[in-house]
């Protein structure tokens, strides 16, 4: 067994690979990475082969991330897949460490990764940041609709906020803003049968909204102005709502929240001042 890093001719294989693991996600949303991530590159693959096939994969996708001061480059662990006939062997382990290794020596700050298997990760040295959502009721009364927003007023805002939260978050420029946006077109975390998660706003702040027949989900959230009334912008809008942020927000809305099954960790490789978030939305 080899494993090394990914080559553009390992891409398709790997492809294959997660499609067989992750049947939910569309062919779509990994080639998303190559056409539009600024940041990816196939060599930020790890592959375990068996001297023809892919058998195991690991991604770690490069990351800015910025609190209005300074940037940090941090990892995203993604796209974690071993075959079935392969399981066992320990091979996702064995492309961790090696990842972990080598973004050390190449001068990440930190690795972070959404998982529902926070035991495994724990062994590596990652740490539990946790993922918290909320649950609104609609204001009765009045009905406010989600409206078209701009490139540049979702980034100034987005900007804005969290830098008086204080949070070092993604670095969203043009680039990668429509990146994102693309890759998630096709990630089922953003889908539900023919509607997709976008960037909306609603009578001043912006957020990326998954509009259901049911309820609204509310991957991130944030305006350019400190609004006393945000929550009640957010209520007006006319069904029950489902907001995923970070307690620093949740608890400064007032808003009771709780764990969600899945969870974000981080693992330090060198020290820093501040606190990472990663926002739904940037999920990878």
């Amino acid at each position: 067994m080899e494993i090394r890093r990914g080559t553009f001719q390992d891409f398709e294989r790997v492809v294959e690979l997660l499609r067989l693991v992750f049947p939910q996600d569309e062919r779509g949303y990994y080639f998303g990475f190559l056409r539009f991530d600024p940041f990816f590159h196939p060599r930020d693959m790890w592959v375990a082969t068996d001297g023809k096939e892919v058998v195991s994969c690991l991604w770690v996708l490069r990351r800015l991330f910025f609190d209005g001061e300074r940037f940090l480059l941090g990892g995203g662990i993604a796209n974690v897949a071993t075959h079935p006939d392969f399981r066992g062997k320990g091979l996702a382990s064995s492309l961790l460490e090696e990842a972990i290794l080598q973004s050390k020596k190449e001068g990440l700050s930190f690795l972070i990764l959404v998982t529902e298997i926070p035991a495994f990760y724990g062994r590596f040295g990652f740490q539990d940041l946790g993922k918290f959502v909320a649950y609104l009721k609609p204001q009765e009364g009045f009905t406010l609709a989600l409206s078209r927003v701009g490139e540049e007023e979702i980034l100034s805002a987005y900007e804005a906020f969290y830098r008086r939260m204080k949070l070092l978050v993604p670095f969203r420029n043009l680039g990668y803003l429509r990146s994102m946006q693309a890759c998630n077109r096709y990630s089922s975390r953003f889908r539900e049968g023919k509607k997709v998660a976008s960037f909306r706003k609603v009578g001043g702040v912006v957020g990326y909204f998954l509009e259901k027949e049911a309820d609204i989900e509310v991957f991130d959230f944030f305006s350019k102005g400190n609004r006393s009334n945000l929550l009640q912008i957010l209520q007006s809008l006319g069904k029950p709502l489902r907001l995923f942020h970070h307690p620093v927000v949740l608890r400064h809305l007032g808003i009771p929240f709780s764990r969600d099954r899945e969870t974000v960790m981080v693992l330090y490789l060198r020290a820093f001042s501040g606190e990472v978030y990663l926002p739904v939305a940037d999920y990878f």
